[in-house]
């Protein structure tokens, strides 16, 4: 069973198409990099698969439930940071800790209490109002109550924001062994693409609302789809309906055409071409760096 299935969801809200079709697969102990320019539909998304959403169209499924009816059987098994996520800054770092574990059914012990806070790089004895934290601190904080439950799921939101080098360094080596040590399934959504190209195994990248790019993070790997660029002899005429097996077309334009190549060898899809009439000129590969993919498959978007 997938951890996280989301099949043909539309969500309006009014006349405006938030999400249009998308569907994705997260896989168990995956740690899934979900990517795209503000409005592109990330947070709406999450939104939905931690239940707070009620999608108008589609299927999601998290750990084989539904997000909205499931409840708490699914709750106690999930977590989530959001980006602006509420801190009540009154409360010392050890009162906020033991508050949500309540909220989680969750006997938090001084002892238990302590490893969660150094497990962040905070202190247990700083007995200081959360509101006098730095950025860092709070979103170290933030971390340490998604995981108050242990979740088989965890859903982060820009994690690494505020942090300095060193920090999120600290956050990225928790993560990976979170996941590696203890099977947590993590959903990342950041711009971060450096945290991206560190922790993830597989990505989607998300543009106006719909899914553009879903596959493994395995970018050096020959099994993976290739990215090509051919200049085609001018007077050759580009198809209109693109048909040739395992070429997709990117981009068309001028005399250059944008193919992405999948399951042929590059040769393979250069003679596929011109026998099928265009007359290559040139033919130059892609590099295919997450920023080369999240460049190819976006563009400017609008606050979410």
């Amino acid at each position: 069973m997938n951890t996280i299935e989301v099949h043909g969801v539309k969500k309006e809200f009014g006349e405006k198409l938030v999400l249009n079709d998308i569907s994705l697969v997260v896989h168990k102990q995956d740690i899934y990099g979900f990517l795209g320019p503000n409005g592109s539909g990330k947070t709406t998304t999450l939104r939905i698969l931690l239940g707070l959403l009620q999608q108008d169209e589609g299927g999601v499924r998290v750990l084989g439930m539904n997000p909205v009816s499931a409840g708490v059987s699914l709750r106690r098994r999930v977590n989530a940071l959001p980006e602006s996520h509420g801190l009540y800054g009154w409360m010392s770092s050890q009162t906020y800790l033991k508050f949500f574990a309540q909220m989680y059914g969750v006997t938090l012990t001084p002892q238990n209490c302590t490893y969660r806070l150094q497990q962040v790089g905070l202190s247990p004895n700083d007995a200081r109002p959360i509101n006098t934290f730095s950025r860092g601190m709070k979103q170290s904080l933030g971390i340490a109550r998604a995981m108050i439950n242990d979740p088989e799921v965890l859903f982060l939101d820009e994690p690494t924001s505020g942090f300095d080098p060193r920090g999120r360094r600290e956050i990225h080596d928790l993560l990976l062994k979170l996941n590696q040590e203890k099977g947590v399934t993590i959903v990342l959504s950041t711009h971060i693409l450096d945290d991206v190209e560190r922790l993830c195994n597989r990505i989607a990248i998300l543009d106006r609302g719909k899914v553009r790019y879903e596959g493994r993070l395995a970018l050096t790997d020959r099994n993976q789809p290739s990215r090509y660029r051919f200049h085609i002899q001018k007077g050759s005429q580009i198809p209109s309906s693109w048909s040739y097996p395992g070429i997709s077309l990117m981009e068309r334009k001028d005399s250059w055409v944008t193919c992405l190549i999948d399951g042929v060898s590059p040769a393979q899809a250069i003679k596929t071409l011109v026998e099928g009439g265009l007359a290559i000129i040139e033919a130059e590969a892609l590099s295919d760096t997450i920023e080369d993919l999240y460049l190819t498959y976006t563009t400017r978007g609008a606050d979410e």
